[in-house]
């Protein structure tokens, strides 16, 4: 049973300018480093910072849009950070029916000009009540800082079906929202679906997107869950019809190229 969102990679440009921004504007704890590569801390989940190498044989994998940090109090975030992070705006909240939940929400473009966001659940539907104490859970276990976990990873696909299947056939991810709408007055092409999928306290949102090529290029190079057994987890999901990557332990491909790892 896969448990929580143990780590990301991320692909930066300039690695002295993302080491200072995450480290420094936005106050996360470094757990590690080596030449070309940092990695910091938010609740039970390390971000690691990598130099891009273009020319090593990297490739852009779309899937993932952006990511938002979970927060208790939005608007004591804001006033803490304000001097410091490149705020698009001042907190505001989203509309009933944005995606699967009602959140407060800061933006910032990062030194890459990756697009995250800062997030407190406002919710209060009654149905979401477990997701509330998930991302109370994941906060908990000594951190203190003012980011206490990723809230939400926002996922695009090229084929929805294909994706959708691999996360709750293949991973056994709780899905807890589907739509093929948007909110009141938001007009969908043609075909449009999304959903949302439990890992512990994170949010996997994904959507389809006919425009997938044109407008997303890749910054995340890896996402890793942990498990209470992974080996069992692993084996798993190959049986249900994930693909193994071969050349890295206990990982899987995603549909659309990204390595997904599973750890203990």
């Amino acid at each position: 049973m896969l448990q929580q969102l143990h780590s990301i990679v991320m692909a930066v440009d300039d690695f002295e300018v993302s080491r200072a921004f995450y480290t420094d504007a936005l106050a996360l704890e470094q757990v590690g480093s080596d030449e070309n590569s940092i990695r910091v801390k938010i609740g039970p989940t390390t971000l690691e910072l990598r130099a891009d190498e273009p020319d090593a044989g990297s490739v852009d994998q779309p899937s993932v849009d952006h990511f938002a940090f979970n927060v208790d109090n939005i608007d004591e975030t804001y006033s803490a950070l304000k001097d410091r992070v490149p705020f698009k705006a001042p907190p505001h909240t989203t509309e009933v029916g944005h995606r699967n939940m009602q959140r407060a929400l800061l933006a910032f473009d990062d030194p890459n000009g990756f697009g995250i966001q800062i997030a407190e659940t406002v919710d209060t539907s009654d149905h979401l009540e477990g997701r509330r104490q998930a991302k109370e859970e994941m906060a908990s276990p000594g951190n203190g800082g003012l980011l206490r976990g990723f809230d939400h990873i926002s996922t695009y696909c090229t084929d929805f079906a294909t994706v959708r299947a691999f996360y709750t056939e293949q991973l056994g991810l709780e899905e807890f929202f589907y739509s093929n709408t948007r909110e009141e007055g938001e007009v969908v092409a043609a075909g449009f679906e999304q959903a949302a999928f439990a890992i512990g306290g994170t949010d996997i949102e994904l959507a389809s997107d006919e425009n997938w090529n044109d407008v997303r290029t890749g910054r995340i190079r890896r996402l890793e869950f942990t498990a209470d057994n992974a080996e069992e987890s692993f084996g798993q999901a190959q049986s249900n019809g994930a693909t193994a990557i071969e050349s890295h332990a206990m990982t899987l491909l995603h549909p659309d190229g990204l390595p997904v790892g599973i750890t203990q």
